[in-house]
């Protein structure tokens, strides 16, 4: 492991990423293409605006691919020196080519099975709208009938219409079947059940909360269907795993997926032994589009946190050796710290408690969410972890989540672990004091771009129980930035829509859809907004930083991988709206086109 430069984080990322690229030009200089003769490039794209996110951010009009790699970047004229008679030449016509997105946090196995079964598509439904749309897919799906499990993606529980609306079993036991069915809302942290699920399952009246969830009662005691976090595991257990065909299935649909948004680095929040399975098999068979990380799952019931890790690490990972052709690497874990901030069910950690409306005033509650971890045990796994050669990736939303995870982070540097790729996922609230650690600590925070604006699950469900104080430091990536600290891209798909150009315009603007009925806020809070560069940064460099790549990608620099995306508009001059509208025209991961075509009229 290499030895981190001191002082600002982001300085330490232009350096080494900067080394990393002369040491490559010193190896090659002795076969320096020139006038009178060179080696030509396999791939020269010429005549575009190359937004490199190098050091400077600077721009060029041309660059050219060998052997997977980045050989020259510069003007037109230079990279026609360049041009064999193999060469293939694509003219961009003034097209933008930037470095490939790196997604530091999403969920590509879920994601791909939302898209092939039951889709709810986020919309915000009435009851029997919701209704209408499951019964509509058991009519599609009667074979299955009566046992069959029914899998229900993307419920945005927090638009539901009217506002306020709850669903319970009862809604879904009024439907037109005897199979046990699953609702899975987008947050990822509430699952409805119908009774016929809770009966496969065993849960009644008399079942336990597990340690990281809760399963809702009514004022008899008996489970309303509705199951908090871990707590849906009890659920998620007894479907059976898809076939192994299946999962080769979903992992390829969720590739296409990633690839048509221009996403050439990924890592899975929270890996499955099928889900690796699965894509450790195309990456065998040449099939793999994107470079795949994944976090091993940590839960705070395991006897040995290193046990389930350490298995999957030696069962699937590569190596430490990153090539043109992608690999898989699992050297991230995944601990969850808490849930959500959003009302009702409000179990994200807070330092101070969530707000309730009394007599047409807003006073402070008794309820503080829920802090899953013991801050002295989360220490101890943290420091275990790192022991062992792994990056640890919390999921921290509430303040007091985020505070302990930075707590833990302070604990393992003090130990001597300088060079571990620590990360918090989310930090929707970070409380002011704990934002400057960020920096201090070399922590990054993936953040979901898409929350930071008005929205249901934001204005409606999160705003009115912080209060305005509170408020002021939802979604901090611009403090966090300003502070000195590193943000990433983390989409969280399919917790949201996987749209990471309207994720990427939503962190610059902080504004809703300008058609939507959420316009009407206009800016949540402005000065938490990232610039162009800033947000591109994050979404490349940054990524590649978190997942220890940055001397290999994130940024179009000679010596570096050619995983680079060209785009339909150039992003850093259009106005600001219409970056949501992207296009990605052509994907390309080590060289090869994973996506689209190098025709591009």
């Amino acid at each position: 492991m290499e030895s981190p430069v001191e002082g600002n984080p982001r300085r330490r990322t232009v350096l080494a990423a900067a080394g990393a690229v002369a040491a490559v030009a010193a190896v090659d200089s002795c076969s320096e293409p020139t006038a009178e003769g060179h080696q030509p490039a396999e791939l020269v794209l010429t005549g575009g605006y190359v937004h490199t996110v190098d050091a400077e951010d600077s721009a060029h009009q041309a660059l050219a691919v060998k052997d997977g790699r980045i050989v020259y970047v510069g003007t037109t004229k230079g990279a026609s020196r360049h041009i064999g008679k193999g060469t293939k030449v694509i003219k961009l016509g003034g097209r933008m080519v930037m470095p490939g997105l790196h997604d530091g946090h999403v969920h590509p196995m879920s994601g791909g099975q939302g898209l092939l079964g039951c889709d709810l598509k986020y919309a915000p439904l009435t009851v029997k709208e919701v209704q209408e749309k499951i019964q509509a897919y058991l009519d599609r799906t009667k074979a299955q009938e009566p046992d069959g499990w029914v899998q229900v993606e993307h419920w945005y529980l927090q638009a539901m219409r009217p506002e306020g609306t709850a669903l319970t079993k009862a809604d879904l036991d009024a439907l037109d079947t005897k199979r046990p069915i699953v609702v899975k809302s987008s947050d990822g942290h509430t699952t409805l059940v119908n009774s016929r699920a809770l009966e496969r399952t065993g849960i009644t009246s008399k079942t336990d909360d597990p340690g990281g969830g809760r399963i809702a009662r009514d004022d008899k005691g008996e489970p309303t269907g509705v199951l908090e976090d871990d707590a849906g595991d009890l659920i998620a257990r007894k479907i059976p795993e898809p076939s192994a065909g299946e999962n080769l299935k979903i992992a390829r649909t969720a590739l296409a997926a990633l690839a048509e948004q221009g996403v050439t680095t990924f890592m899975d929040a929270i890996a499955s032994e099928g889900g690796l399975r699965a894509f450790s098999t195309l990456a065998d068979q040449g099939k793999l589009t994107a470079r795949a990380h994944f976090a091993a799952p940590v839960n705070v019931d395991d006897k040995d946190p290193l046990k389930e890790p350490t298995r999957l690490r030696r069962a699937f990972d590569s190596g430490n050796r990153i090539t043109a052709r992608p690999r898989i690497a699992v050297r991230n874990t995944k601990l969850f710290l808490d849930g959500v901030l959003q009302h009702p069910a409000q179990t994200a950690s807070l330092i101070d408690p969530y707000l309730v409306h009394q007599h047409d005033h807003w006073i402070a509650g008794k309820k503080k969410g829920e802090q899953y971890w013991e801050q002295e045990k989360l220490n101890d796994t943290v420091l275990k972890l790192v022991d062992a050669g792994f990056d640890p990736h919390m999921h921290a939303i509430g303040d007091q989540a985020v505070r302990a995870a930075l707590t833990a982070y302070a604990a393992a540097r003090e130990a001597g672990h300088k060079s571990n790729r620590l990360t918090v996922a989310h930090a929707e609230l970070v409380n002011p004091k704990d934002v400057p650690r960020f920096g201090r600590l070399d922590v990054v925070a993936a953040m979901g771009f898409h929350w930071a604006k008005p929205a249901p699950d934001s204005v409606d469900s999160v705003k009115p129980y912080l209060g305005a104080k509170r408020w002021a430091h939802y979604e901090p990536e611009g403090e966090i930035n300003e502070s000195g600290g590193r943000i990433s891209l983390g989409s969280d798909w399919p917790v949201d829509p996987l749209d990471e150009w309207a994720a990427i315009k939503t962190v610059i603007t902080r504004t809703a859809a300008p058609d939507g009925p959420f316009a009407k806020h206009g800016t949540m809070t402005p000065h938490q907004r990232l610039s162009r560069a800033t947000a591109l940064r994050a979404a490349t460099i940054n990524g590649a930083y978190q997942l220890r790549q940055e001397k290999h990608t994130g940024s179009l620099e000679r010596g570096k991988f050619a995983d680079l995306i060209v785009l339909d508009r150039n992003v850093m001059k259009v106005p600001a709206e219409e970056i949501a509208k992207t296009k990605v025209l052509l994907t390309m991961v080590g060289g090869e086109i994973v996506h689209g075509s190098a025709e591009l009229d």
